[in-house]
C-alpha cells in the first residue's frame, strides 16, 4: 500500500497541521519551476516545463486518488482471475437529493460493463461508491465510465488487538463523584460481533447487523443478516470495556451505554474495508432510529504517513463515510493500530474526521514482548512499542493486559490498540449523559485538551492520554450555573467581607467552618459548586448583624440587606446589644462599631434601634432568579 501524503477532504481542525504540510510540497515544486525557467536555455524550455508540469501534477492532493489504482489492481491479476475492488463515484451533490443521484451513479455504471467482466457485491446508501469482482478486461471498462474517479483493491482489515482500566483514567472517579454512567447514550461497535448472550453485554445491546460479502453471517452465512452473534471474541471484549455491567467481568468505562452491534469482520478476525464501509453506511443511513452517537473501530489496514483522506479509493470512502457521519452527530474512534511504526497509522484512523487511539500501559511491569518489539522496565502511562503512531495521532489510552467480557460468559484478558480506543469511546459515552448538546469537534477539543500529556519516546511526540475524570468535570462545571447574589450591610458603603457559608444538611442556628467565600465591596459573591451538587442552605455572616440566610440556594439569589446591630449574636437586637453598645460608647471596640467607621457613636445606636425586636436570620431576598 502506498503512503502518500494526499489532500484533506473532510476539514478537520484538529489535523490542520496536514494541510500546511500540502503547501509546503507545493510551494516546493512551484519554486523549482520557476528556477527551471531561470536556468533552462530556449531549446531546454519546452521539455523542463513539461516535466515539472507533470510533477506538480501528481503531487496537487486533487490528483493523487488513482494512486493505488492501476499498478496494485493489475498486479493482482498475477495471482487470480478476477480481483475485488472498490470503485469511487465522482462527487455527487449534497442534499435530500443526494441518495438518489448515488443509487443512479452506482447504476449506470454497473450496468455499463459486461456481467462477465465486473459482479457487483456491494453499493451503499450514503457513500458515492461500490465495490465490485472485475476481470481485466473490467478493468478497462471501469476506468472509461466517466462516472468513476477512483478505483483500488479492497483493503483487508483485521481487528487491532495482539493478544479496563478504570482507574488510570479516572472513570471510577466520574461514576462516584458525579453519578454519570452512560446512561441513554448509544455507541455502535463494529467488529467482529458482540456476544448476544452474555450476562454483562446483552442489557445494554438494543440493535444488532451484519455485513460480510464472504458470505459469513449468521444463522445462515448470508451476506447480510440481523445478527451479530461474535464468532472471535474481540468485538465482545471490546464491546465489555465500553458498557459491561460487572456481573461476571469488570464493569466497563460507561457501564449504562446502549449498545448497536454491527459485524463486519468474519470468525478469523478479518474482512474487507467494503463491509466496515457498509456498516458506517448503514448507521448513518438508519441514524433516525438508531439515535447513535459513538461508533468505535477497533479494526484497520494498511499503512499511511500523513492524513490519508485521499490515498486510494479506500480511504477516499473512509472518509466520505466520516463526514457523513459527523454530519449526523457521531464522533468516530479508531485503533491507531499495533505494527510498531513511529510515524504511521493504518486506515480508518488515519482519516482527517477521526479521533485516533494509541497504547499506553496502565502499571509498571518488567517487560512485555509484541510481536514486533520488546518494552522493558515498564511504567504507567509509558506508550507501547507496538503502538503505531503519527502526527494524527490524537488520543492514548490504556490497552495492555486489559480484562473485559469473554465469547462464552465470564472474562477475557487482550492487548492492543483495540482495547484502547474503546476507551476513548466511553468517555464520549459519559461526556454526552454529561451534556447531550455537545458537538462532534466540542467532544474531541474537550479529550485532548484535558488529556495527559505523554512523550513517545521513539519520536519525541507529545500525545494527551485520556483523562476521563478531568474531561468529565470540565463538561460539568461549564453546566452548572453559578451561585451568587448580593448581601449589603445597613449603614455601610463598603459591603465586603461577610462570610458565605455551604451546607448539604437544613440550615441550623449557628455556622461552622470556614466560608466557602465572602463578599466584595460591592457585596457581591459568586460560587461554582465543585461538582454540580444542590446545597440545602446558604448562610450569610458578618459580626453585629443578623445572620441571612437561603433554603435550597440555586442560581442568582437577589439581593439581601443584613440588618445592624447585633453585637452580642444572640440572633436578635434587643436591650442587650443597646447597653454594650453603651458600655463602649465612643471606643473603637469593633464589636460594637456597627458601620465599622473606627467609633461606637450614635450613628451605631440609631442602627440597632431601628431594629430593635428584629430576630434572625433574615431571608427577605429581593431580584432573584425564579
Amino acid at each position: 500500500m502506498k503512503t502518500i501524503y494526499q489532500k484533506i477532504v473532510t476539514t478537520h481542525p484538529l489535523k490542520a497541521k496536514a494541510e500546511s504540510k500540502a503547501k509546503g510540497v507545493r510551494s516546493g515544486l512551484a519554486s523549482a519551476l520557476a528556477l527551471a525557467f531561470n536556468i533552462a536555455t530556449a531549446g531546454q524550455l519546452q521539455k523542463v516545463f513539461y516535466l515539472l508540469l507533470c510533477l506538480l501534477w501528481l503531487a496537487w492532493p486533487g490528483q493523487a486518488a488513482l494512486a493505488q489504482s492501476p499498478t496494485d489492481v493489475e498486479a493482482a491479476f498475477a495471482a487470480q482471475p478476477t480481483a475485488r475492488v472498490i470503485v469511487v463515484l465522482r462527487p455527487v451533490e449534497a442534499g435530500a437529493a443526494q441518495a438518489g443521484q448515488i443509487a443512479r451513479s452506482q447504476e449506470s455504471v454497473a450496468q455499463a460493463l459486461s456481467p462477465a467482466d465486473f459482479s457487483l457485491i456491494q453499493t451503499y446508501q450514503t457513500l458515492p461508491g461500490l465495490v465490485g469482482e472485475v476481470t481485466p478486461a473490467g478493468l478497462e471498462a471501469l476506468r472509461r465510465q466517466p462516472e468513476v474517479a477512483a478505483i483500488a483493491l479492497d483493503l483487508p482489515v483485521e481487528i487491532a488487538d495482539v493478544t479496563p482500566n478504570a482507574g488510570l483514567i479516572g472513570a471510577d472517579a466520574v461514576w462516584r463523584d458525579f453519578g454519570l454512567n452512560g446512561a441513554g447514550v448509544r455507541v455502535a461497535v463494529l467488529d467482529t460481533g458482540v456476544d448476544t448472550a452474555h450476562v454483562d453485554l446483552a442489557p445494554s445491546l438494543v440493535s444488532q447487523h451484519c455485513f460480510n460479502r464472504n458470505g459469513g453471517c449468521l444463522p445462515d452465512s448470508s451476506v447480510e443478516s440481523d445478527s451479530a452473534q461474535d464468532q472471535n471474541g474481540h468485538g465482545t471484549h471490546v464491546a465489555g470495556i465500553i458498557t459491561g455491567r460487572g456481573q461476571t467481568s469488570p464493569p466497563g468505562i460507561a457501564p449504562a451505554a446502549e449498545i448497536v452491534a454491527v459485524r463486519v469482520l468474519g470468525p478469523n478476525g478479518s474482512g474487507f474495508t467494503s463491509d466496515v464501509l457498509a456498516g458506517l453506511d448503514w448507521v448513518v443511513a438508519n441514524q433516525s432510529s438508531l439515535n447513535v452517537k459513538v461508533i468505535n473501530l477497533s479494526l484497520g489496514g494498511g499503512s499511511y504517513v500523513g492524513v490519508c483522506d485521499g490515498a486510494d479509493a479506500n480511504t477516499t470512502l473512509y472518509a466520505a463515510a466520516v463526514a457523513a457521519a459527523r454530519q449526523a452527530g457521531i464522533t468516530i474512534f479508531a485503533a491507531a493500530g499495533n505494527s510498531g511504526q513511529a510515524d504511521a497509522l493504518m486506515a480508518p484512523a488515519c482519516v482527517s474526521g477521526v479521533v485516533a487511539v494509541g497504547n499506553v500501559y496502565d502499571s509498571p511491569l518488567a517487560s512485555l514482548g509484541w510481536p514486533t518489539c520488546t518494552d522493558q522496565n515498564i511504567v504507567a502511562d509509558q506508550v507501547a512499542c507496538s503502538s503505531n503512531s503519527s502526527p494524527e495521532l490524537d488520543l492514548l489510552a490504556p490497552g495492555v493486559l486489559i480484562r473485559s467480557t469473554g465469547l462464552g460468559g465470564g472474562e477475557a484478558t487482550k492487548s492492543g490498540t483495540s482495547m484502547s480506543t474503546p476507551h476513548a469511546a466511553a468517555a464520549a459515552a459519559l461526556l454526552l449523559q454529561a451534556n447531550p448538546n455537545l458537538t462532534v469537534a466540542e467532544i474531541e477539543t474537550i479529550l485532548e485538551e484535558t488529556g495527559r500529556p505523554v512523550t513517545d519516546s521513539r519520536n519525541g511526540r507529545v500525545t494527551p492520554r485520556l483523562d476521563a475524570l478531568a474531561a468529565v468535570t470540565r463538561v460539568v462545571i461549564g453546566q452548572v450555573t453559578p451561585l451568587s447574589g448580593t448581601v449589603l450591610l445597613q449603614g455601610r458603603t463598603d459591603h465586603s467581607g461577610t462570610g458565605i457559608y455551604l451546607s448539604n444538611t437544613p440550615c441550623a442556628s449557628s455556622v461552622t467552618g470556614e466560608p466557602a467565600t465572602v463578599t466584595n465591596a460591592a457585596g457581591r459573591f459568586e460560587i461554582t459548586p465543585s461538582s454540580g451538587q444542590a446545597f440545602l442552605c446558604l448562610q450569610a455572616v458578618q459580626p453585629a448583624y443578623l445572620i441571612g440566610q437561603k433554603d435550597a440556594p440555586q442560581g442568582e439569589l437577589g439581593t439581601l440587606t443584613l440588618p445592624g446591630g447585633d453585637v452580642v449574636q444572640d440572633a436578635v437586637i434587643n436591650i442587650l446589644d443597646l447597653a454594650f453598645m453603651a458600655i463602649h460608647y465612643r471606643s473603637d471596640n469593633p464589636a460594637a462599631d456597627v458601620n465599622a467607621d473606627g467609633i461606637v457613636d450614635i450613628f451605631d445606636l440609631t442602627i440597632a434601634a431601628s431594629n430593635y425586636n428584629l430576630r434572625g436570620p433574615v431571608a427577605n431576598w429581593e431580584g432573584g432568579s425564579p
